[in-house]
């Protein structure tokens, strides 16, 4: 764990209150005290129970993907989830390995995509770091963008890392930037916003306020996320700033860092 990652001892009490507030709730129409001393992650059971009671987008899939594993893999599944360390490997990881290489887009779909990735634990997880570039024209793409600029137009760049268990995304934390190109030069930067998406329910993940800025001809949008776990009676708090940048060349990159 690097100088920015601080870990302290609950007491019992403290542990109790502060799981309660970042576990997402169980059903609470189905009540008993087995169920009530349970967590989303103690069981396969549990687990379920909680994807097919939360809201959160994507859980549908991680159900289904979840379902498909078998129970061996279900329960190491979880004995991840439950462990602190992955959580922390996902962001250290992220944080010292060095960004997908900036691209230039030749594509005539007007999008670009990257991704670097590395694995852990025998290849049970999976890193990944993706840039990529979204496009709207001022007119009609007629043949390739050109391979020195940008086509003239608005453009949105991401930056994205995400973990994967046994094949399943449990994590994922987008940046992204949007801005106007001329060809020539970025004029103007709109708007940068953060998406995360999380499945671990032993992690509470918020996201800080975006800010987006032009400087030195290349747009720029950034966002910091906390992120909180509490994990045998430790409560671990993690601060990352997660930035992305891209010029009217198309060049672009990101990154995941300590604040």
């Amino acid at each position: 764990m690097n100088a920015s990652t601080t870990r302290r001892r609950f007491g019992q009490f403290t542990l109790v209150a502060t799981a309660a507030a970042l576990l997402t709730p169980l059903n609470a129409g189905v009540a008993n005290a087995a169920e009530a001393s349970e967590t989303p992650t103690s069981s396969p059971a549990a687990y379920i129970n909680y994807l097919e009671s939360t809201s959160e987008i994507g859980a549908d899939q991680t159900l289904k993907d979840f379902k498909a594993l078998d129970a061996i893999h279900q329960k190491r599944y979880l004995n991840y989830l439950n462990d602190p360390d992955v959580f922390e490997d996902l962001l250290e990881e992220a944080a010292d390995g060095s960004a997908p290489p900036n691209t230039k887009s030749l594509s005539d779909t007007g999008k670009l995509s990257t991704t670097d990735s590395a694995t852990s634990e025998g290849g049970d997880i999976v890193l990944e770091k993706e840039t990529n570039a979204t496009f709207i024209p001022d007119a009609p793409l007629k043949g390739q963008l050109g391979t020195q600029a940008l086509s003239r137009g608005t453009w949105t760049s991401h930056y994205t890392v995400s973990q994967k268990i046994f094949g399943i995304t449990v994590t994922k934390l987008k940046a992204e930037v949007n801005y106007y190109t001329t060809g020539r030069k970025v004029t103007r930067v709109n708007w940068a916003n953060g998406q995360v998406r999380n499945f671990n329910a032993v992690v509470a993940i918020s996201k800080g306020i975006p800010k987006a800025w032009l400087s030195g001809g290349t747009a720029y949008g950034q966002v910091t996320w906390e992120g909180s776990i509490v994990y045998k009676g430790f409560g671990i708090q993690l601060d990352k700033v997660h930035r992305v940048w891209a010029n009217h060349n198309g060049y672009q990159g990101g990154y995941l860092r300590n604040v």
